[in-house]
């Protein structure tokens, strides 16, 4: 509900949603259910239907599906990226640069998630990325300079101020809590 009626994403999937949402030219937000019935009603219902067939499903297959578990890592992960490899070269008629990307993808995400990188801002970034550029090319056409993000207007300095207070922020938190993680190994 967040998702729809504010135009907050709750998760991952959630921006991936807004994300498809924005490249079909939906606009979430308070206005959503009002602009764009047909689809909230075709939503309700999917959410509806889905739930049922899930419930049906799981009940008969619960005490089969929950065997998965039991299945030794060494044996799931290398299913799992087969079958990711597999999808990444049919899904373009087995083109290899498409399989090489998963690989890279799935690299950095790993290291990404050790280091300590959140994902999903990357994941709106991929997807909103090709609307971000169109639309900064097109503010610097129509004021000719980068001058128009720092000082066009009182707002735009407001806005860059809390950009670095919160950026700012976060770095003294982290600091903080490797200070006390530190103090805590030590005693």
């Amino acid at each position: 509900m967040p998702l729809l009626s504010l135009g907050i994403p709750g998760d991952s999937t959630t921006a991936i949603l807004i994300g498809a949402f924005t490249l079909q030219g939906i606009q979430v937000g308070p206005l959503f259910i009002g602009d764009n019935l047909d689809t909230w009603y075709i939503m309700i219902a999917a959410l509806v239907l889905a739930n049922l067939v899930m419930f049906g499903i799981m009940f008969f297959a619960i005490r089969y599906i929950a065997k998965v578990i039991e299945v030794p890592k060494h044996i799931l992960y290398p299913i799992i990226v087969m079958m990711c490899v597999v999808g990444a070269y049919a899904i373009n008629y087995g083109i290899m640069f498409d399989v090489w990307t998963l690989l890279i993808f799935g690299v950095f995400g790993y290291i990404a998630t050790k280091v300590g990188i959140e994902l999903v801002p990357l994941i709106i970034g991929f997807i909103l990325g090709g609307s971000a550029e169109v639309y900064f090319v097109k503010s610097l056409e129509s004021y000719g300079t980068l001058t128009v993000f720092f000082t066009k207007s009182p707002i735009a300095v407001f806005l860059w101020a809390l950009i670095v207070l919160s950026l700012a922020f976060s770095i003294y938190i982290r600091l903080r809590a490797r200070k006390k993680e530190s103090l805590a190994s030590y005693s």
